[in-house]
């Protein structure tokens, strides 16, 4: 399984451990009610029961319990693969320390649950008892029930408002008119569920003699909650033809060089600091600059982005951005004796200009990046471990549907899963 997370040095281990454990209490059902028609039509019946205890999950109380019946309609066995997918409604992916779901067989065979990630979300792949590659063959007119119990353990991220579970196998989601089933457990306490973004301001065009000014700004809109952990915002400049690139971020007074641990044209901003808050805004001043002997002799067009996650865990690009940049051809400009090559006549000509899709927020909801620690070439800064295999949603009633698209969605993509 994969998904887009951010290249850092060193390569980040993939996460796979899990706490297949019990921890809380209460959910929300989106009921499997509309199974009715006849068996034969589809290759599998999914079926899911009411969870008990019912209630919204608190982050490390009590466990709630279910089953998921598949049922085979046909005259002859059916092969089966499933997975359960831990879908987080809200701001923060997560991985398998942050949530506590377990899957024990009711009518099924012996199983094996193998964890990982796909996306945002975590994912349970059921297997037979010591097949590691093989799938249930479910005979005909056979169910297969499992019990899965789920909890939010204390870390799970308090900027995510729901976890909405589902299960899937490929033959089931190969036929669109029926909807794969799911539940949306709420946690308590409710809040109000919002988004985060990448946008950026001011230059798109550099060159030797004139450095393109211009700014990101990271913006936690209208999120109830808080980011528990650090977030990490990667830039690139990339096209067709190679250009290299230097990039300066504006810290305390000055500008700093900023490392590109892996490849050319891709940095690592400074990271911003855990706690970002719901309608809070982080402001990056950068500064690109053509390095001399590298000037271009005609212009080049290159795909400027930034894509932010968390800087451990899951991180799976959750916000991103993009736009032209233009490198035009020409010399350097001459440095006047007693300034430095590289920078600014004046500081106030570093202020970006804020993009037409700029909000305004009052003082008290932006920061800057005179604050966190200086990621520069020589001293990445480093922040916990996090996967390389890891890379968001809307209101209440639009939730479980949400989480089902985003399962359609991830589980075509992942079908090294299903052997």
């Amino acid at each position: 399984m994969s998904a887009t997370t951010l290249s850092r040095r060193p390569r980040l281990a993939a996460v796979t451990s899990v706490a297949v454990v019990a921890a809380v209490c209460g959910t929300a059902l989106l009921p499997a009610a509309a199974y009715a028609d006849a068996l034969a039509a589809k290759p599998l019946s999914i079926a899911f029961s009411a969870p008990t205890p019912a209630g919204p999950l608190v982050r490390g109380g009590a466990t709630e319990s279910y089953t998921v019946s598949a049922t085979n309609g046909n005259d002859t066995a059916v092969e089966f693969s499933a997975n359960v997918l831990g879908i987080p409604v809200g701001g923060s992916p997560i991985d398998s320390s942050q949530v506590n779901v377990a899957v024990v067989p009711v009518t099924a065979p012996a199983t094996d649950v193998a964890v990982g990630s796909q996306g945002p979300s975590v994912v349970l792949t059921l297997r037979p008892h010591g097949e590691k590659f093989s799938r249930f063959s479910i005979p005909a007119k056979a169910t297969y029930t499992w019990k899965v119990t789920v909890g939010l353990a204390k870390s799970f991220p308090s900027n995510d408002g729901n976890l909405t579970l589902t299960f899937d196998t490929g033959g089931y989601e190969s036929n669109p008119s029926h909807s794969i089933p799911a539940v949306t457990f709420q946690a308590s306490p409710a809040i109000r569920i919002g988004t985060i973004t990448d946008r950026f301001g001011g230059a798109t065009q550099v060159s030797a003699a004139k450095p393109a000014i211009f700014s990101l700004d990271v913006d936690n809109q209208n999120g109830g909650g808080h980011y528990d952990k650090s977030l990490r915002t990667e830039v690139t400049a990339l096209g067709g033809s190679a250009q290299k690139l230097d990039l300066f971020v504006w810290i305390s007074g000055r500008w700093v060089d900023v490392a590109a641990p892996d490849h050319v044209n891709t940095w690592l901003l400074p990271d911003i600091p855990a706690g970002l808050a719901g309608d809070r805004t982080y402001h990056y001043k950068l500064k690109l600059a053509v390095p001399t002997g590298q000037e271009p002799t005609t212009a080049k067009v290159l795909n400027l982005t930034a894509k932010t996650a968390l800087s451990s865990g899951n991180t799976s690009v959750i916000a991103s951005a993009g736009r032209n940049l233009t490198v035009l051809p020409g010399a350097p400009a001459t440095t006047p004796t007693g300034k430095p090559s590289g920078l600014p006549a004046a500081t106030t000509s570093a202020t970006p200009t804020p993009s037409a899709s700029s909000t305004t927020k009052s003082p008290a909801a932006q920061a800057t990046t005179d604050a966190p620690p200086v990621n520069t070439k020589g001293s990445l800064a480093r922040t916990g471990a996090n996967g390389s295999n890891g890379t968001l949603a809307a209101g209440a009633g639009v939730l479980v549907a949400l989480g089902v698209a985003l399962a359609f969605l991830g589980l075509r993509r992942r079908r090294n899963l299903q052997g």
